[in-house]
């Protein structure tokens, strides 16, 4: 991510941004109820394990609904069943990331520079520092959130020493 956005590629930054952000969630997900584990995370893995290569198109279990982990997300962050707030920012970030992931307008219309009729078309990277500065938050973000996701996974698993570990680099 840091190397896509030093060099403006923020399409592909955005994507993978979404990607990180799938996984970390995913991980409160099937950690929330540890070493207990729900109907929603047998599904999840079963679902996991038969999408397969060759396969993907011909898997039996569908897969768990992203606002089911959503919420798992918002309960292992919060510690409420529910907490409308943080469930709307948790929202509002998948969406807007989904857009790079999509290929949507107003996501692909960011590596247009100027206005028309100046419009210029940055195939190598969008070259303005100020919005590579600005998205470098996100490379930032992300690599706080794998984190937070690994102690996550520490803490859950009785790692102690190693979950204080994790969060002295954070």
């Amino acid at each position: 991510m840091h190397l896509l956005c030093t060099n403006g590629l923020f399409i592909d930054m955005g994507a993978i941004y979404r990607c990180v952000i799938d996984c970390t969630a995913e991980i409160h997900f099937l950690l929330e109820n540890y070493p207990k584990k729900s109907a929603h995370v047998d599904r999840f893995v079963k679902a996991f394990f038969e999408t397969t290569i060759d396969g993907h198109l011909t898997a039996e279990t569908e897969p768990v609904p992203t606002r089911k982990i959503h919420s798992a997300v918002v309960r292992s962050l919060t510690g409420l069943e529910q907490d409308d707030r943080v469930l709307e920012k948790i929202r509002f970030v998948y969406t807007t990331f989904s857009g790079y992931t999509h290929a949507n307008y107003a996501h692909i219309m960011e590596i247009y520079g100027g206005t028309y009729p100046n419009l210029s078309f940055n195939v190598a990277g969008v070259p303005s520092v100020k919005q590579i500065e600005w998205r470098m938050q996100l490379v930032e973000q992300a690599y706080l959130s794998v984190f937070y996701a690994l102690a996550s996974i520490a803490q859950s698993l009785g790692l102690r020493d190693l979950h204080t570990e994790i969060l002295q680099h954070c």
